[in-house]
C-alpha cells in the first residue's frame, strides 16, 4: 500500500501588462494614468548585506514581501548552519526557494525539490520596515508528515482554482504582522539517527529538519529586526505535522526555549509516541539495506541483506527517495498506515534524550510555561480514514491487524460503538469498509482527546492556554479529490456532510479564502486571522477576552474555550469530552509504542 497523505500542488501564478504607445505630444493613449508602481523594496542586514523583495499594495497597506532567503547552509546528513552571506551585495528574492525534496515511489518519477532547499519567506509592512517598528513576528512550521510539503503550499477550491495557501499578506497588511515561513529538511534526509558512527556527530539526534526549523528562528532572532519585526516577540505556529514541531520545540527541546516566546499548535497529534534512540538506530540500518538495494537496482522490491555505510554519501538524490519508497512499502506489509497511529510515521523526530529530551506529551500533561493556543478540528480522521480507503488497502482484517499492532487488547477497543469494523458509515465514507470506524478512532485517539488533555496533570490551573474546535465545512481541496470515482470527495469545498477535515482551518487562519467563498466564510476568516495575531501580540492576554472557561470533567485544569464557526452556527459542544470519548482513551486503553516492532532489531555489520 502506497498512501500518499502529501500536500503538493503548483502554484497559478497571475501577471498583468498593460501595452503603452506614446503619441506625438509623447502622452499615454491609456486613460486614466496609471499610478505608478512603488519602489522595490530592499533592506540591509546587520553584515552589510542586501536583500531586494518586492512591493505590494493589493491589500490594506504596502506590504514589502521577500522570497526564497536562504537562512541556512548544511552538508547531507549533517546539522544547519545560519547561511547570510549574500554575495557579492545581495541578492533578490523575488521567487519561493526549491522545496525539499518530495516522495517518490517509482524509479522514472520526477524529482521535484532540491537538497539545497533550506529558505524562508518574510512578508513586513513597508511602514515597519522604514520606521523600525519592532511589530510581533509569526514563525509558520509547513505540514506534510515530516515527509513532504513546503512553504509555498497552494489548495484546489471550487470550479479548479488554486489558492496560494501560507500566504503572508493578510497577517501582514491587515494585521501589522511580520509573518515568516520555513522550508526544512524531510523525510529520510530530515530525520536519520546515524548515531555517530558515519563520524558525522549527530549532536542533535539525527533530527536534522528539527535543527533546520531552529537554524531559521535563529536567522529570524539575528535578522528580523531589519524587516520591522520584534526578535524578542516571536510566536511559532503550525499545522499537523508541523503542530507536531511545535509541541517538540515547546516542549521538548531546551536549545529551542530562547528562540520564541509563544505556540500555535494547529491539528497536532499530540500524543505521538516518537521514536526513542534505539529505535532510531534500528531504524537508521533498516534504511541503509533498504538504500543498498536501490543503488545496485532502482526497481529492487526487497531491502538488502546487508547495508554499506558508505552509501549515504554516494548515493544521488533519486536513490535515497527509492530507498525511503521501499523502506514505507515494506512496513505497510505489515499494516502501518499513515495515520498518525503509533510508528505510523516512517520518518519523524526521534527523542534522543537530548537534544530532544523527552515525548512531547510528557510534559505537555504537566502544563505549559509558555503561553499555548491549540486546537483540532471537527472531522479530523475523514481526510485519513478517506484516503487510506482509495488505496483499497482499508478492509476489516487490515483495520483489525493495524489495532491488535498498536494496542495490548484491540477488543477493548472494536467493543466500544464506533470502532468495530462494522461500524454504519458517516460522513460520506463507504459503507462497505471499516473507514467510518477508523475515522472515528482516529479523531478521537489522535486528535480531539490528546489536545484536551493539556495540562491535565498540572496541579494549579493554567492561565495561558487557550483551546479551540474549529466547526467550519471546508472550503478547499487541501488533498486532491480521491482519483476512485466511487469515492466521495468528503473534504472537498461545500462538501454535502459539513465535514470539517484535517488542516481545513489553514484557509481561514491566513484568510486565504477562494474567489468563490460565502460571506460567512469570509467573515470567520478574517475573525481567525485577527485572534491568531492578537495571540501574537498579546499571548500572554490571550487571543481575545471572551472565551469562556472550559474544564475537562472530573479532571484537568481548565483552558480558555472557543468553539470556531461561522455565525449561522450556534452549537455550543459542550459535550465534546464525552463525544470524543474521551474517559475511555485517556483512562483505560493503555497505548504502547509500536515502533520496535515494526522495526526489527538491526545490527551493524561487522
Amino acid at each position: 500500500m502506497k498512501t500518499a497523505l502529501v500536500l503538493a500542488f503548483s502554484i497559478l501564478s497571475s501577471t498583468w501588462s498593460f501595452a503603452q504607445s506614446p503619441n506625438a505630444d509623447d502622452e499615454s493613449i491609456l486613460a486614466p494614468t496609471q499610478p505608478p508602481a512603488p519602489e522595490q523594496p530592499c533592506v540591509t542586514l546587520s553584515n552589510d548585506k542586501d536583500i531586494c523583495g518586492q512591493a505590494d499594495n493589493s491589500g490594506s497597506q504596502l506590504l514589502s514581501i521577500f522570497k526564497g532567503v536562504k537562512y541556512g547552509q548544511a552538508a547531507r546528513w549533517q546539522s544547519s548552519s545560519v547561511f547570510d552571506n549574500y554575495e557579492p551585495n545581495g541578492i533578490e528574492a523575488l521567487q519561493y526557494g526549491a522545496r525539499c525534496p518530495q516522495p517518490i515511489s517509482k524509479p522514472e518519477d520526477q524529482i521535484r525539490g532540491e537538497e539545497d532547499c533550506l529558505y524562508l519567506n518574510i512578508w513586513a509592512p513597508d511602514g515597519a520596515i522604514k520606521n523600525s517598528s519592532k511589530l510581533p513576528v509569526m514563525v509558520f512550521f509547513h505540514g506534510g508528515g515530516f515527509m513532504a510539503g513546503g512553504a509555498d503550499q497552494v489548495y484546489h477550491a471550487e470550479d479548479n482554482e488554486i489558492v496560494e495557501l501560507y500566504s503572508g499578506n493578510s497577517f501582514a497588511a491587515d494585521q501589522n504582522i511580520v509573518v515568516v515561513t520555513v522550508n526544512f529538511r524531510l523525510g529520510a534526509l530530515g530525520t536519520l539517527a546515524t548515531d555517530g558512527i558515519t563520524g558525522q556527530d549527530p549532536s542533535n539526534g539525527g533530527n536534522y529538519g528539527f535543527q533546520d526549523q531552529q537554524t531559521a528562528l535563529n536567522w529570524v532572532k539575528k535578522h528580523i529586526e531589519t524587516f520591522g519585526g520584534d526578535p524578542e516577540q516571536v510566536t511559532i505556529f503550525g499545522a499537523s505535522s508541523g503542530a507536531m514541531a511545535v509541541g517538540l520545540h515547546m516542549f521538548s527541546a531546551d536549545s529551542s526555549r530562547d528562540l520564541f516566546q509563544a505556540g500555535i499548535m494547529q491539528s497536532s497529534a499530540a500524543a505521538y509516541k516518537y521514536r526513542d534512540k534505539d529505535e532510531g538506530r534500528d531504524l537508521f540500518y533498516f534504511y541503509l539495506k533498504c538504500l543498498r538495494a536501490t543503488m545496485r537496482n532502482p526497481a529492487s522490491t526487497e531491502c538488502a541483506l546487508t547495508a554499506q555505510l558508505d552509501d549515504l554519501e554516494q548515493a544521488n538524490t533519486r536513490q535515497i527517495l527509492l530507498a525511503q519508497a521501499l523502506l514505507q512499502e515494506t512496513l505497510s506489509k505489515k499494516g502501518v498506515f499513515l495515520t498518525g497511529l503509533p510508528g505510523s510515521l516512517t520518518f519523524s523526530p526521534i527523542i534522543d534524550g537530548e537534544f530532544l529530551r523527552d515525548q512531547p506529551e510528557v510534559q505537555m500533561e504537566k502544563g505549559n510555561d509558555k503561553p499555548l493556543l491549540l486546537g483540532f478540528n471537527k472531522d479530523e480522521g475523514v481526510l485519513f480514514a478517506n484516503s487510506i480507503d482509495a488505496s483499497g488497502d482499508l478492509t476489516a482484517v487490515t483495520f483489525n491487524g493495524t489495532l491488535g499492532r498498536d494496542y495490548e487488547d484491540p477488543m477493548m477497543i472494536v467493543n466500544r460503538d464506533g470502532y468495530a469494523a462494522t461500524t454504519p458509515a458517516a460522513n460520506g465514507l463507504q459503507p462497505s469498509t471499516p473507514a467510518t470506524a477508523l475515522s472515528n478512532l482516529i479523531g478521537n485517539s489522535v486528535f480531539a482527546c490528546p489536545t484536551m488533555s493539556a495540562n491535565l496533570e498540572a496541579e494549579a490551573p493554567s492561565q495561558n492556554t487557550w483551546l479551540y474546535f474549529f466547526a467550519q465545512t471546508s472550503v478547499a481541496n487541501i488533498q486532491a479529490p480521491p482519483t476512485d470515482s466511487s469515492l466521495n470527495n468528503v473534504c472537498g469545498p461545500n462538501n454535502e456532510w459539513g465535514n470539517a477535515c484535517h488542516t481545513s482551518e489553514l484557509p481561514f487562519v491566513f484568510n486565504t479564502m477562494p474567489a468563490g467563498a460565502t460571506q460567512e466564510d469570509r467573515d470567520l476568516a478574517v475573525k481567525m486571522n485577527g485572534l491568531w495575531a492578537q495571540f501574537a501580540k498579546t499571548p500572554e492576554e490571550g487571543p481575545a477576552d471572551d472565551w469562556m472557561q472550559w474544564t475537562l470533567p472530573a479532571v484537568g485544569n481548565p483552558a480558555n474555550f472557543n468553539v470556531l464557526q461561522g455565525a449561522s452556527m450556534d452549537n455550543t459542544y459542550s459535550g465534546l469530552f464525552e463525544q470524543s470519548d474521551c474517559a475511555f482513551w485517556l483512562g483505560e486503553i493503555i497505548e504502547r509504542n509500536a515502533n520496535a516492532i515494526v522495526i526489527p532489531q538491526q545490527l551493524p555489520a561487522e
